[in-house]
């Protein structure tokens, strides 16, 4: 036992590899959020690494525009659509009017929304820049040596199953690194008091319909390609290094495919109902915990065998 915790220090004392520092930025990127209180950009952090169409739906489906990302983190209750002859006023919206429900900013009721847009969002700095573009490079840079390793003989050095795992992310690095704005300041209460006027437009609907379609579907499959590269890597069959990555591939799929149908029955406010938005936390609560075990599992290759047992020891190849 004391020789076991002994090795745990030793090996947490260890240089941490590049790529894991690396990817720690995409991380929080495609989980930022312009919320006041830590805890709840804690807990969005975590929702978006639970599941993969949340922060992917972000990232590719709202547009670059600074009014519409910052009115994305709206509820439904900021939102109206002028009523018709036979309506009194205006008539407030039953969902958040994105994705599914997509509606065009009126443009001639809304003649102070740029005041308030302007309050919550900033120039995104060269610093946050850098560090999108950094972090997308030592995923892309894993993704290469993760294909390589596929086409060649056995390795027993580290595998670079964390930037495989967290490519998914890279929409939204480029989104931040070549995006000018960033909402920074919560709408929820720069926006107090405001209505905004919406406009029916079917053919953008439509179209979005069929983007959000596609996100959902690249968030449930792309996952997997990790596992099959984890497969076909020499020892072609290892199956302990894929079944643990089999793992967070079935925890994102499942949960966004669960975000995908909550979407497409219709969002009232930015989470949802409050189980759900905790089962997504707690997803990526037990996520985060897996990369972290399976950064040090990548440079222990005795830890597989003490973890999982004899058939995960590869040291018949010469690998200890």
């Amino acid at each position: 036992m004391a020789s076991s915790f002994l090795q745990l220090t030793h090996t947490l004392l260890e240089p941490i590899p590049q790529y894991v520092l690396g990817c720690l930025p995409a991380i929080a990127i495609i989980g930022a959020s312009p919320m006041n209180k830590f805890t709840e950009k804690l807990a969005w952090i975590l929702r978006c690494l639970g599941c993969p169409f949340i922060g992917l739906f972000y990232a590719l489906n709202i547009g670059g525009k600074k009014e519409s990302r910052c009115i994305y983190w709206l509820s439904s209750d900021y939102f109206a659509i002028i009523g018709d002859e036979e309506t009194t006023g205006n008539i407030k919206l039953k969902y958040r009017p994105f994705g599914f429900y997509t509606m065009l900013l009126n443009r001639d009721q809304n003649y102070d929304l740029k005041t308030y847009v302007d309050r919550c969002t900033a120039k995104i700095s060269v610093l946050e820049r850098l560090s999108s573009l950094v972090s997308a490079y030592y995923i892309v840079v894993g993704i290469m040596a993760g294909i390589s390793m596929v086409t060649g003989s056995v390795v027993c050095v580290s595998w670079p199953y964390i930037p495989l795992l967290l490519s998914w992310t890279i929409p939204a690095l480029c989104r931040r690194g070549f995006s000018g704005n960033l909402v920074v300041k919560d709408p929820n209460i720069e926006f107090n008091n405001v209505q905004i006027i919406m406009d029916v437009n079917q053919s953008v609907r439509i179209h979005k319909r069929f983007t959000v379609t596609v996100t959902a579907f690249i968030s449930i499959v792309y996952p997997w390609i990790t596992v099959l590269l984890a497969y076909f890597t020499p020892p072609i069959g290892y199956f302990c290094r894929s079944k643990f990555i089999t793992i967070f591939c079935v925890i994102w799929s499942f949960n966004s495919v669960l975000a995908y149908l909550c979407h497409w029955k219709g969002e009232r406010n930015l989470f949802g109902k409050w189980y759900i938005h905790a089962w997504f936390s707690l997803c990526g609560l037990i996520v985060a915990i897996l990369l972290f075990g399976l950064g040090l599992f990548t440079k222990n290759n005795q830890w597989w065998v003490d973890a999982f047992g004899n058939s995960c020891s590869i040291s018949s190849i010469g690998c200890v």
